[in-house]
C-alpha cells in the first residue's frame, strides 16, 4: 500500500510538472492563433489579427491580449507592450503596431491569462521594409511654395544697404570738414 500511495504521488506531481500550472490551477489551456508568415510593413501601421480559443476550440471572450517587442536600450533587453486589444464575442481582436525602425521584428502576442483561462502566447513575425514615422514635420522657413530661397537675399540686400547709406554718410561729413561729435560734447 505504502508503494501504491508513493507511485500515485509521483504520478501526480508528474502530471502537475507536465501539464503546467493551468491544471494544477484549474485552468483551461488557451492558445493564441496569430497570422502565419511575415506581416509586410512598409511605411503604414498595420493591424493585427488575434484570436484567442481554449483547449475545447471556443473562444476566449473579454481577454486582454497585448503585443510585445524586443526593445535594447541602454544595454538592457527587454520586451516593450507596444499595443493591446480587447477580445470580442467571437474570440478575436485587432492589434494596431507601427514599427519605429526598419528590419526583422518577432514580436510576442501575449494574453496572461484571467477568468479561469491560462496564460498563452504566438510569435508573429514582421518585415518592416519602412519604418513608421509618429509624425511628419511641417515645412519650415522658406519651403513653402510662394517662397524661394532668394527671397533670403531681400532683408540681407537691405541691412547691407542701411550699412552703405551711415557710411556714405560719414564720409561725406568728414569730406565737409565736420568732425561727428559725441554725444555730451561742448562744440568749440
Amino acid at each position: 500500500m505504502k508503494r501504491f500511495l508513493t507511485a500515485m504521488a509521483i504520478g501526480i506531481l508528474a502530471g502537475l510538472f507536465l501539464a503546467g500550472p493551468a491544471l494544477a490551477a484549474g485552468e483551461l489551456a488557451t492558445a493564441v492563433v496569430v497570422p502565419g508568415g511575415p506581416i509586410v510593413v512598409d511605411g503604414k501601421q498595420v493591424d493585427v489579427p488575434v484570436r484567442i480559443i481554449d483547449e475545447n476550440g471556443q473562444p476566449v471572450v473579454r481577454a486582454l491580449v497585448r503585443l510585445m517587442v524586443p526593445v535594447t536600450f541602454m544595454g538592457a533587453e527587454k520586451n516593450e507592450i507596444v499595443a493591446e486589444a480587447t477580445t470580442n464575442d467571437s474570440g478575436k481582436a485587432i492589434l494596431q503596431f507601427a514599427p519605429s525602425q526598419a528590419g526583422q521584428v518577432n514580436a510576442n502576442v501575449v494574453f496572461w491569462g484571467a477568468h479561469g483561462y491560462a496564460q498563452s502566447e504566438a510569435v508573429v513575425a514582421f518585415d518592416v521594409k519602412r519604418a513608421v514615422f509618429a509624425y511628419t514635420p511641417e515645412p519650415v522657413g522658406l519651403q513653402a511654395w510662394w517662397a524661394r530661397s532668394y527671397l533670403i537675399l531681400v532683408p540681407v540686400a537691405g541691412i547691407w544697404m542701411a550699412y552703405l547709406f551711415v557710411l556714405r554718410l560719414i564720409v561725406g561729413l568728414r569730406r565737409a570738414g565736420e568732425r561727428p561729435r559725441s554725444p555730451g560734447h561742448a562744440p568749440s
